[in-house]
């Protein structure tokens, strides 16, 4: 076993509070740019916090090579798949020339989709059980990011998501550089997503389809 392999960071793909790409992100960053703004996926006049590090302007579909998934993933998969193209196109990744056996994907999620829960839970109760996506469990599961990157770029390589709460993303990028250290695969693409600003099953509230 080749425990001296050198590992670096190839490129690098944000979507965030203070910047959907690297570049305004970065320098937002080192600016001191506050993300935390009111909140307006959702209607806050019953909650107490109506404050919250919210994502904006964001679109998915570009970043799907069938823009039909988009649509068909929870907001955190979105997420996941707008910083992991970005940072595969900052790589400057040849695809042809890398082994895809051994290119890896690791990236998590602490809860997945609590947003497709709640929708869903409220179809189940509110309209009826046939009004239920039979998506619902593959846009929950915390690993679907993970499988959804490495279904787009055929990446056949070590698979799978930690799930350690706020540290989900350090523990798989982390996890990813032992891989590779330890010579189980050759690249990765790891990291987290999350998105969890949502209602959490406020029965009397509407079905977040219908908040515009």
């Amino acid at each position: 076993m080749n425990m001296d392999r050198r590992v670096v960071i190839t490129g690098m793909g944000v979507v965030s509070p203070i910047g959907n790409d690297l570049d305004t992100f970065w320098q937002n960053l080192t600016t001191g740019k506050s993300g935390v703004r009111t909140i307006t996926s959702m209607d806050t006049t019953d909650y107490g916090c109506k404050i919250a590090g919210e994502v904006v302007d964001f679109d998915a579909k570009p970043y799907f090579k069938n823009f039909k998934d988009a649509r068909r993933s929870d907001r955190f998969a979105q997420l996941a798949m707008g910083a992991s193209v970005m940072a595969l196109n900052d790589s400057g990744v040849d695809f042809d020339a890398v082994d895809r056996d051994r290119f890896g994907c690791m990236v998590g999620s602490g809860i997945g989709g609590l947003m497709t829960l709640e929708e869903q839970h409220c179809n189940l109760l509110e309209k009826s059980p046939s009004r239920v996506s039979p998506f619902t469990i593959p846009m929950m599961i915390a690993n679907i990011s993970s499988g959804m990157v490495s279904m787009d770029y055929d990446l056949r390589g070590p698979n799978m998501c930690i799930v350690t709460a706020c540290a989900t993303s350090n523990h798989n990028i982390g996890e990813a550089w032992r891989m590779i250290k330890f010579g189980d695969a050759d690249a990765f693409i790891a990291g987290g997503s999350e998105s969890t600003i949502c209602t959490c099953l406020l029965y009397t509230s509407p079905s977040p389809r219908d908040r515009g």
